[in-house]
């Protein structure tokens, strides 16, 4: 996927060099804003009269957020952390309170996909469909949340207007601007902005989407922004997120929490690599591969992960077929930790083979 559709690659290394960063991720950004809105018209549409969401319209939004908001991290260095940082939590805001269906989607398939003998497998069978109803809310959640920006998906929506002030000003009580949602390399693993847990909605906060999406188009028309080249941000973007999957690269695949955040370091990385392909060609696009494939694997390796913490807890199901299935579960940990770890050394030689001229990541700022 090329960061704006139907557009070409800047032609030869001269004009690549002189390409500036907003020039490049200007339009990048909007594409991804429209991907989004799209997607959540579309999650909407399919929605009428009661009906259930198509499961893959409410994938594509929620991977359409994701992209979009892993790009606010470059776009910090252009058009400032303390524009950006407020749109970046209230986008990471709504992606949290989606969270859940991702976990209760992964946590059916996981559980139907295992070997079980005839009795646990009947057990499991019924447990899933008892808990099919929290994946019915969830995804109806997510339609509720959308409505608030698309009722009766009747055009475009309305972003609601700042009450005073310029709306790209942040609040005297937002957070301080950095970046302590993305953890720095060596940094303890706490979780990850761009995986957020899933959970309610603060309680008293009535979440929308499109004001911030509109918040960040004004930010991105607006010509004040810092001067910085294509090539330069593209190169800090990949070197960062190349930082940041080396940190975490030893960790004991056992360490489910350090398995969970090294595959959204590893999601970044692909995100970026695509995002900036059009400057770097045919090694970006390797790079994106090779991201994708340990993204993939790490995910199998943390459905189970929380397959097991859920069936630990089963006491719906006997305690012979819960022992079951607690330990075929154990036994595809192992295997999935054992070709993690394999393809782990080969698509980290990869990574340093296509990268071995990126000087060291520079201080944060």
């Amino acid at each position: 996927m090329t960061p704006v559709e139907g557009s070409a690659p800047p032609d030869g290394g001269g004009a690549r060099a002189k390409l500036s960063a907003r020039d490049f991720l200007g339009p990048v950004l909007l594409t991804h804003i429209e991907s989004v809105r799209a997607d959540a018209r579309r999650v909407v549409a399919t929605s009428a009269h009661g009906a259930e969401p198509d499961e893959e319209a409410v994938h594509d939004f929620r991977v359409s957020l994701r992209r979009l908001r892993t790009l606010l991290k470059p776009a910090q260095r252009i058009y400032g952390k303390k524009r950006i940082r407020p749109i970046a939590d209230g986008l990471r805001e709504f992606a949290r309170a989606t969270g859940t269906l991702r976990d209760e989607e992964v946590l059916r398939e996981t559980l139907t996909a295992l070997e079980l003998g005839e009795a646990p497998r009947a057990a499991v069978a019924g447990w899933v469909a008892q808990r099919s109803r929290r994946e019915h809310e969830a995804r109806a959640h997510i339609v509720e949340l959308l409505r608030r920006d698309h009722p009766g998906d009747k055009g475009a929506p309305k972003a609601d207007a700042p009450a005073t002030g310029d709306a790209d000003e942040p609040r005297a009580d937002a957070p301080p601007a950095g970046e302590a949602d993305e953890p720095r390399a060596g940094a303890p693993v706490v979780g990850d902005a761009d995986e957020p847990r899933a959970g309610a909605p603060v309680k008293g906060k009535r979440l929308r989407l499109e004001p911030h999406l509109a918040r960040l188009e004004r930010r991105i028309s607006r010509k004040r922004a810092k001067k910085r080249g294509a090539e330069a941000l593209a190169r800090r973007a990949i070197r960062d997120a190349l930082e940041d999957v080396r940190a975490l690269a030893e960790s004991d695949p056992s360490d489910g929490a350090a398995m969970h955040a090294l595959r959204i370091r590893f999601k970044r990385l692909r995100y970026s690599a695509e995002t900036f392909s059009p400057l770097f060609g045919e090694r970006a696009e390797r790079t994106a591969k090779s991201a994708s494939r340990l993204q993939r694997r790490l995910g199998q390796l943390h459905d189970v992960d929380e397959a097991l913490a859920q069936m630990t807890k089963a006491e719906e199901l006997s305690p012979d077929d819960r022992a079951a299935v607690v330990e075929a579960l154990g036994a595809e940990r192992a295997r999935l930790a054992g070709k993690a770890t394999e393809e782990l050394a080969q698509e980290l030689e990869t990574l340093a083979s296509l990268w071995s001229d990126a000087p060291p990541a520079p201080p944060p700022g």
